[in-house]
C-alpha cells in the first residue's frame, strides 16, 4: 500500500524544527521530497527505524535522523513497526477500529486529591507532639505556680482524635468534615485556656508552638477544595 503524508525531518544532532517534507512510501521504498529536491530515498530492508513518543528515529546510509509526520500509523505500518510501543500499538488499533479502540485513562494525582487529609494528620501528629512536649516540661517542673495543669492530656487526646478523622477525609466519609471541624474548634479552646493560664518557659514554648503549627495547618486543611461541603460526596 502506497503511503503519502506531509512531515519535517532532521539530523539527529541538529535542534530547530527541521524540514518540511513530504513522504512517500510505496514498493519497498521511502522517499523524502522537500518541494523539488529529493532529500533521500532508501529501500525499506535497509534502514534502522526506532518509534519515539513523537515521530521516528530513522538510520540510513550511517546517518541519522528523525522523522515526524501527520500519518504515524500509515508510516509505521508500512515501516513494520506498528506494534514496537504500547502507544503506537493503541494509535494502530484506534486508526483500525475507532470504536473499540483503548482508551488511555485519565492521569489523576492520588496524592493532590489527599492533600486535606494528608495536612489534617500532620496537624493532628504537631498537636500531639506540642502535647507530649508540655507533659514533659511540666513533669520537670518543680514550681507550684506552673500553669499548665492537665491541658497535656487534651492536647495529646485531640492529637490522636485529628490523626483518625485525617482517616475519614481519606476515605471520603460524610462525617469528615463535621468532625473535623469540631475537633479543631475543640483544641482551639483548649489552646486559648493553655495559654492563659500557662507560665512560659523554654520548654512550654516550644510545645506552644507544635500546637499553634498544628492548629494553623489543621486550619488550612479543613477549608481547602478538598474538604468543601459541595466537594465531599463520600
Amino acid at each position: 500500500m502506497a503511503v503519502e503524508t506531509p512531515g519535517t525531518v532532521q539530523m539527529k544532532s541538529d535542534s530547530g524544527p527541521g524540514v518540511r517534507v513530504d513522504v512517500f512510501i510505496d514498493d519497498g521504498r521511502i522517499r523524502l521530497v522537500s518541494g523539488n529536491e529529493l532529500i533521500g530515498e532508501w529501500e525499506l530492508a535497509a534502514v534502522g527505524v526506532h518509534v519515539l513518543d513523537d515521530g521516528f528515529s530513522i538510520r540510513a546510509d550511517g546517518e541519522e535522523f528523525l522523522l515526524r509526520t501527520e500519518d504515524d500509523v500509515a508510516i509505521a505500518e508500512e515501516l513494520g513497526v506498528a506494534t514496537s510501543t504500547p502507544r503506537m500499538a493503541r494509535k494502530v488499533a484506534a486508526s483500525h477500529n475507532p470504536a473499540d479502540a483503548p482508551t488511555e485513562p485519565e492521569e489523576t494525582d492520588a496524592t493532590e486529591s489527599n492533600l486535606p487529609a494528608i495536612g489534617y494528620a500532620l496537624a493532628g501528629a504537631l498537636i500531639l507532639a506540642g502535647g507530649v512536649f508540655l507533659n514533659v516540661g511540666s513533669s520537670a517542673s518543680s514550681s507550684p505556680l506552673d500553669g499548665d495543669g492537665d491541658y497535656w492530656i487534651a492536647f495529646i487526646a485531640g492529637g490522636v482524635l485529628m490523626v483518625g478523622v485525617a482517616y475519614l477525609i481519606a476515605t471520603g466519609s460524610e462525617i469528615a468534615r463535621v468532625a473535623s471541624m469540631l475537633v479543631l474548634i475543640g483544641l482551639i479552646v483548649v489552646f486559648g485556656f493553655a495559654a492563659r493560664d500557662a507560665i512560659l518557659d523554654a520548654d512550654d514554648l516550644l510545645a506552644y508552638g507544635f500546637i499553634a503549627g498544628g492548629i494553623v495547618v489543621g486550619v488550612a486543611a479543613v477549608f481547602s477544595s478538598g474538604l468543601r461541603g459541595d466537594d465531599n460526596t463520600g
